[in-house]
């Protein structure tokens, strides 16, 4: 199939501009089909040690949640006697380590989801189960994964970094951490070291920062008014938005995107657009959010070596939303 760079992209009548919907009009895995057989075969060859590294959060972190989302319950329950126990989970999976689906965010101009999802196909009388998080359940999601440390290139390069005010990695930003370690951050078909169906790590420094936090200061900070829009009360960082930006992540060909960080975009946009918009609605790129991604970078930085396998089993829900993200990173 050919794949084209977003500034030759030519949507079907009715599809919202920028819109890649390239895999036919039932599809629901979106730039999860170029995780081919091949391509996942020839992402073990980053293996070297056999290290497997969770990438999860507990299930009650960060705490408080983001957004205005429900805690994590746990509860056990005795099955008759002392000598056997169940236990029950109340949660929802986009208060930790997470992956967006497709039915989370529409692209708002036209109000479609992905592949032409409408609100209707997702709630209501008449809802159904189209391009529910079960589609990726039943493939699984596996390929190379690629990590960039960009709280490790400010650390070095003494630049300080705001968690929580909406601060910005920018493009350059992520050229110039590739740089740092020793990775091309073009497109392999442009000459660089990018393959088709990578999956995209950026490590904000995020969540090593909240770990050094106390609830209350947490709190202040977490369970600020969310409403939708530029005066929204949860601001974090994360990648901007930008045509630069935008350029890159379509025309790399990540099978997936994912960070450290709440939303993996810089939040709230002040562009009029969201990131989201245009991964999810429009080019089916799944985006993972608030990983742990501390030990990985350790691990990346001792071997100097930024490429792993990565796989994830995601919750097989149908209809669903999105799914913890249940991420391993084998180096």
């Amino acid at each position: 199939m050919e794949l084209p760079l977003r500034k030759d992209l030519r949507p079907k009548s009715g599809e919202p501009e920028d819109s890649a919907w390239i895999w036919g009009s039932d599809d629901e895995l979106g730039r999860l089909n170029l995780q081919t057989p091949e391509r996942v075969k020839k992402a073990l060859e980053t293996v070297s040690s056999g290290e497997v590294i969770p990438l999860g959060l507990p299930f009650d972190q960060p705490s408080p949640p983001c957004y205005d989302r429900d805690a994590f319950k746990h509860h056990i329950t005795p099955k008759g006697s002392t000598y056997a126990f169940d236990d029950t989970y109340e949660m929802n999976p986009q208060s930790t380590s997470q992956w967006d689906g497709f039915r989370h965010f529409a692209h708002i101009p036209s109000g479609y989801f992905y592949n032409r999802t409408t609100p209707e196909d997702i709630f209501g009388a008449n809802a159904s189960t189209k391009c529910g998080i079960h589609a990726w359940a039943t493939r699984g999601i596996a390929g190379r994964g690629i990590l960039l440390d960009y709280a490790r290139y400010a650390e070095v390069n003494n630049i300080k970094l705001g968690f929580y005010d909406n601060s910005k990695i920018s493009y350059r930003d992520l050229v110039n951490t590739a740089q740092m370690q020793g990775i091309d951050l073009k497109p392999a078909r442009q000459g660089g070291d990018i393959q088709i169906g990578d999956i995209l790590l950026v490590r904000s420094g995020f969540l090593k920062n909240s770990n050094t936090l106390t609830y209350e200061q947490k709190a202040a900070r977490h369970l600020q008014p969310h409403r939708f829009g530029p005066d929204d009360g949860q601001r974090y960082i994360g990648v901007e938005q930008s045509e630069e930006i935008l350029d890159f992540l379509h025309d790399s060909y990540f099978s997936a995107v994912a960070g450290d960080q709440p939303a993996f975009e810089a939040w709230p946009s002040d562009k009029d657009y969201y990131l989201h918009e245009k991964l999810l609605a429009l080019w089916g790129c799944p985006i993972g959010e608030l990983w742990d991604l501390e030990k990985l970078a350790e691990k990346c930085a001792e071997r100097k070596k930024w490429t792993f396998f990565l796989t994830s089993a995601p919750n097989h829900v149908k209809g669903g939303i999105a799914t913890t993200a249940n991420a391993l990173a084998i180096v």
